[in-house]
């Protein structure tokens, strides 16, 4: 299994990097439209026997120097079926569901990890990309999920062999749905089953129950994992109204579909008359009146000189 962690530095214009290396691609900015990473946020992909995880935050409790909050991202990824799978894995996605979206009030993850990273080591392994480095941040890493002691979670080859649904959904604020997130996630990291499981903190249950017609975000998605098994955690409730902006009145449409504001008719357009081009004659004319008065302009100047210059010497003549 690789280990990728991210976080803040300390400084004014530190941002996010990863400790100790980075992976080959940030996969999981592809699912912008449904996650907004600054979130609670969860991904779960799994395709042709690999399996990768992007997770974020884990809450450090620490802030930079302008007040932003300072958060454990972890991204792993690793072979399907593997001991670490059962051992590492699912349990510690059991325990940020659990922790995070699930509001359990305590922070033994966020805990394990500020114990083994402490500032003074991530102002040494962020952005420093040696084998040294890496080798360090993943002895952190085994050494804080070593003290979480974790349970191993059940095997996905003891639960029962029915294929997967092409798509389910549930809220993340329910722990039904979050265990049965977790056994769907279970069948991917496993191998049994192909697909790609989401906390969609972008999503919402009106979504959810409208079959994601109104989002486009899910339609991308279901259509870039054909015939593989769909999974969402959604937020609860309905999707919020886009507000209008400040000062426009709203829009109506009529059922002949004219569209106008508020609800009366709509305004007839104002129709302007379209100025005609200048012809060539007339810019040929244009350009040679004016070059005329500038001629004649410059002639004018150039007499009042003269006329000055002389005045002045009659002047110093006489006297």
């Amino acid at each position: 299994m690789d280990v990728h962690i991210k976080m803040r530095g300390e400084g004014l214009n530190e941002e996010y990097d990863f400790l100790g290396g980075e992976p080959d691609r940030e996969w999981w900015l592809d699912l912008a439209g449904l996650v907004n990473w600054n979130r609670q946020g969860l991904c779960v992909q799994a395709r042709s026997g690999d399996w990768s995880v992007y997770l974020s935050p884990i809450p450090s409790g620490r802030q930079d120097a302008r007040g932003r909050r300072r958060e454990f991202q972890l991204a792993l990824n690793g072979v399907c079926g593997q001991p670490t799978v059962t051992a590492v894995v699912l349990p510690l996605l059991a325990l940020w569901l659990e922790e995070v979206p699930g509001a359990k009030g305590t922070s033994r993850l966020a805990d394990a990890l500020c114990h083994e990273f402490p500032d003074e080591a991530i102002s040494r392994l962020r952005g420093k990309h040696t084998p040294n480095h890496r080798g360090e941040t993943r002895q952190r890493f085994d050494a804080a999920v070593e003290n979480l002691d974790l349970n191993p979670s059940p095997s996905a080859c003891t639960q029962p062999k029915g294929v997967l649904s092409e798509v389910w959904w549930g809220v993340h604020e329910h722990a039904k749905d979050r265990r049965g997130f977790l056994e769907r996630v279970s069948r991917l990291l496993s191998g049994s089953e192909e697909g790609i499981a989401v906390l969609g903190n972008l999503v919402y249950e009106s979504d959810a129950k409208n079959d994601f017609a109104d989002s486009s975000s899910v339609t991308r998605l279901r259509a870039a994992w054909p015939d593989a098994a769909v999974t969402l955690l959604v937020r609860p409730g309905r999707r919020p109204p886009v507000p209008a902006r400040p000062g426009s009145p709203p829009v109506s449409s009529s059922p002949g579909g004219e569209v106008g504001r508020g609800k009366g008719p709509a305004a007839p357009t104002p129709v302007t008359a379209t100025p005609k081009p200048r012809t060539d004659e007339q810019t040929s004319q244009g350009t040679d009146t004016e070059r005329l008065l500038r001629r004649m302009a410059w002639s004018c100047a150039g007499v009042a000189m003269l006329f000055i210059t002389i005045l002045v010497l009659v002047v110093l003549l006489i006297l």
